[in-house]
């Protein structure tokens, strides 16, 4: 299948369980992120600001309440809903789709791998960082913007098509850390134009359906003041709701249709790997 065959697949695998994913969404981030609008509604409204030394005299002291429940949201609730729907997504593609507490069973056990493999891919990214802040420091201004703009952007289209499965091979094939990465990275071998296609049609979908709502609710909603801030991140929410699982979905067909055509699909190898989160 092409990219937009992997694309189309995905939306149809995600609409015939839009509900059940909607809902673990829903409960795994849109309810914190809620949460955290009203304890914070200035940074909800206006977005995250980041300064040394005092904040800006026109905005208040940032929440601490609301950095501790950022922080469980990125690196706990973010990986658990990660892990969650993507065994909801295989296991919809190999055997009957799971229902009611089902969907969690024991995903949350996944968490900490998701974290190392991200850690491992900030430690192969270490390079690329020093190199550009060398550069930036050894460059004119000017061009130090330019640089900054265009070498995480070639990075971004070169690594991210290849390394945009390594969810999938963590749940499917239980493989962690580096072999993960390894892992993502060997199946998208020579399928650089179809995978980067996927992302860009998918990328093109969570737009469209963000977009207006977004923009009508910002008009609606414009002040940093809790009812605003939380009626913002509600709507949000709700639209997160649908985009994060036929992201996902998407990704879990290009992952599967990677692996077919290099003849490494095993339903029952698969269908052992998920078992372990049940």
């Amino acid at each position: 299948m092409g990219a937009t065959r992997i694309v189309g697949a995905g939306i149809e695998l995600w609409a015939e369980n839009w509900v059940s994913w909607f809902v673990v969404t829903l409960a795994l981030t849109g309810v914190m992120d809620v949460l955290i609008a009203a304890v914070d509604p200035w940074s909800a409204v206006t977005g995250v600001t980041i300064w040394i030394g005092e904040p800006p005299s026109y905005r208040p002291d940032p929440s601490a309440l609301a950095v501790v429940l950022t922080l469980v949201a990125v690196f706990f609730l973010g990986p658990w809903e990660l892990v969650a729907l993507t065994r909801a997504a295989l296991r919809a593609t190999s055997s009957d789709p799971l229902r009611g507490s089902a969907l969690i069973g024991r995903t949350i056990v996944g968490v900490r791998s998701i974290l190392w493999i991200l850690v491992v891919l900030i430690v192969y990214a270490l390079p690329l960082i020093i190199v550009v802040v060398g550069i930036a420091r050894a460059t004119q201004p000017a061009d130090a913007a330019g640089l900054l703009l265009v070498i995480p952007l070639a990075a971004f289209l070169v690594f991210v098509p290849r390394l945009v499965t390594f969810v999938n091979v963590f749940v499917g094939e239980d493989a962690r850390g580096a072999k993960a990465i390894g892992g993502a990275w060997r199946v998208s071998k020579g399928a650089w134009g179809t995978s980067a296609g996927t992302i860009v049609l998918s990328i093109l979908i969570g737009i469209a359906v963000t977009i207006l709502p977004g923009l009508i609710v910002a008009e609606v909603f414009p002040d940093a003041v809790v009812s605003d801030a939380v009626a913002r991140t509600i709507v949000q929410s709700l639209l997160n709701a649908v985009v994060t699982p036929i992201g996902i979905a998407i990704v879990t067909v290009l992952y599967l249709e990677l692996r077919a055509r290099k003849g490494l699909l095993d339903q029952a190898a698969l269908r052992r790997n998920l078992a372990r989160f049940d």
